[in-house]
């Protein structure tokens, strides 16, 4: 019977195909030394090119290891590699195909964080700074368009020098004046356009100079040591300053940068092409000619693609289930890797604390009793992740295991309890409320089993499931009762993980929680530079926000990344949100 089903729909997608075919941590003690550069490549398609000196492979488990079950002392999955062999070399040319899992809401990369926007932008853009993809299992940040940075003494200046060879794929340079302009654009938006859920990681930014065309100052109110691991994040993708301008700040449909890809055609619902940037100004990259891209929303159909090589690669949101990864390790595992890693999103449920019966914190409390949170990880993940309840996500940051098991609710539901609260509240038989939710899998999955959850204590949630740019406009808007659903981040750090949620007014704290005391103590914890210090005012944060519960959380999430073993020099980053550029991948046939 699976033969018979999977034939059928890679037939389906034989059909797709044709008609898709027409679509032509902490800052670094010491500044970086410069990017090395290869040499350039020598003409044609299929030539051996020299690469970086390659680096040991970190001890991981298997390419075929199962994610980590639902335990509740269990650690986030470690990334898997497929090391290459030392004698094997770079090839370029050819296509990377890739299956998508749906349209992102637009291709502005400063106002969108749609998982399916990532595989399009990234390969499209640079920042200043970025994540090393060679540095697994560390979160290294390296240059970017910034051959290296000072740090001025007072801790509280970094000074950038850009590459001078850069330019964007309009052929003109990239200057400072392109990278105060991208970054002003973040902190203080002219447009409606142009909504950053990560404005509040600039927050700390008080004034950005131009000292010349390639030397840029960016000055703090105090000192950071979050800030560079912060802008290496890549949605701080620097534009060029005159086309946005031109376009009237409205960058929705097109993409000019300056990274490894040009971008070439996209069509709605169709799909997108991607062609080499041979002006690029990293010598010797990429690797690959383009990048092809499918828009394939039915998770059957993708995996089909995948499993008949009509698709080479399978862009991670939304994610491969695990019963699809177990298939193929028992049929192609030879032919296909898949490798998990770690990815810091949570899942669960977020309130609209301005509106009742939401802006009661005993409702929320009773909400956030009720889940049964390894059947939750089982349901919306299957499994692949780490029971969560904490604002932070496992890791040094994190609450003690110790602390968290006391915690009602978090080893086990507490469904009379739930019942008390609810009833001090004033809603002793429940009520009825909306649930917004996007329609992407682990998003549906986790909003049934809060809907579920909820029932036991007589709250009856009406899901209203909305398209992926609906329900990002609504909840810009807070225009909704309650979410479920998730939200990734490009680091753990607490400026990142701890912020952009819950301190008030920053533009991903779409339920409006508001506690001055929190603001004070997340300014607080940003300025220690004592890591023992800081981690005690974090776990503090952590304490109200469990007590307060803006956002019921109930898992943290793996990833599984999907390939065809030919796809090579890819390693899974340190978070899905610092998607791959396509710079260093390159195809083996």
């Amino acid at each position: 019977m699976r033969t018979t089903k999977w034939s059928i729909m890679a037939t389906c997608f034989t059909v797709l195909g044709l008609t898709m075919s027409a679509v032509g941590g902490c800052a670094p003690a010491a500044a970086p030394t410069p990017m090395s550069k290869a040499a350039a490549p020598p003409p044609g398609t299929a030539t051996a090119a020299p690469p970086p000196a390659p680096k040991p492979a970190a001890p991981a488990a298997s390419a075929t290891a199962k994610p980590a079950g639902p335990a509740l002392t269990a650690k986030p999955a470690a990334p898997t590699a497929t090391p290459k062999p030392a004698a094997e070399q770079p090839r370029y040319g050819g296509i990377l195909t890739i299956g998508v899992g749906g349209d992102p809401p637009s291709l502005d990369v400063h106002r969108e964080e749609a998982g399916f926007a990532f595989p399009i932008m990234a390969a499209a853009y640079n920042s200043l700074v970025k994540y090393d993809p060679h540095a697994w299992p560390e979160s290294k940040v390296i240059p970017d368009l910034a051959t290296n940075w000072e740090l001025s003494a007072d801790g509280k200046t970094y000074i950038f020098r850009l590459a001078r060879g850069a330019k964007f794929h309009d052929g003109s340079p990239v200057t400072a004046e392109d990278v105060k302009f991208s970054f002003d654009r973040i902190r203080h938006p002219q447009s409606g356009l142009v909504k950053s859920p990560r404005r509040q990681l600039l927050d700390n930014v008080t004034n950005i100079d131009t000292v010349d065309d390639y030397t840029v100052n960016i000055k703090l109110g105090y000192p950071q040591a979050s800030f560079i691991a912060s802008t290496a994040i890549f949605f701080f993708a620097v534009m060029p300053k005159h086309v946005v301008l031109e376009k009237n700040n409205d960058m929705t449909k097109t993409m000019v940068g300056s990274g490894p890809f040009k971008f070439k055609n996209y069509t709605g619902g169709v799909g997108w092409e991607m062609e080499r940037n041979r002006d690029y100004f990293v010598k010797g990259r990429p690797y690959l000619d383009g990048l092809k891209a499918y828009i394939i929303p039915d998770p059957f159909t993708r995996f089909a693609a995948l499993r008949t090589k009509s698709i080479l690669w399978w862009a991670p949101f939304p994610y491969m289930s695990v019963a699809q990864t177990r298939i193929l390790e028992e049929t192609l595992s030879d032919k296909i890797a898949v490798d998990w890693a770690f990815h810091p999103a949570w899942y669960g449920a977020t309130f609209n604390v301005s509106r009742p019966p939401w802006s009661d914190a005993r409702v929320r409390q009773a909400v956030s009793l009720t889940f049964d949170r390894k059947r939750m990880l089982a349901a919306g993940l299957e499994g692949a992740g780490v029971i969560g309840m904490s604002a932070q996500p496992p890791g040094e940051w994190q609450l003690p295991e110790e602390e968290m098991m006391k915690v009602p609710g978090y080893a086990n539901p507490d469904l009379e309890g739930a019942k008390r609260l609810l009833a001090e509240a004033g809603f002793p038989n429940g009520f009825t409320a909306d649930l917004l939710v996007r329609p992407t899998k682990p998003h549906r999955d986790t909003a049934l089993v809060v809907k579920d959850a909820v029932r036991a204590i007589g709250i009856d949630l009406s899901l209203k499931i909305v398209e992926t740019a609906v329900y990002m406009d609504a909840r810009f808007r807070k225009a909704f009762d309650i979410t479920a659903g998730g939200f990734g981040f490009g680091l753990t750090d607490p400026d990142t993980t701890l912020g952009q949620n819950y301190v008030t007014n920053a533009a991903a704290n779409f339920g409006g929680y508001t506690n001055p005391h929190y603001d004070q103590l997340y300014l607080k914890q940003s300025q220690a530079l004592d890591s023992a210090e800081r981690r005690k005012i974090v776990w503090e944060m952590q304490r109200i926000l469990l007590k307060d519960v803006p956002i019921a959380i109930a898992f943290w999430s793996n990833v599984p990344y999907a390939r065809w073993r030919e796809v090579r020099g890819f390693t899974p980053p340190v978070s899905y949100y610092n998607a791959d550029q396509y710079q260093e991948m390159w195809l083996a046939k």
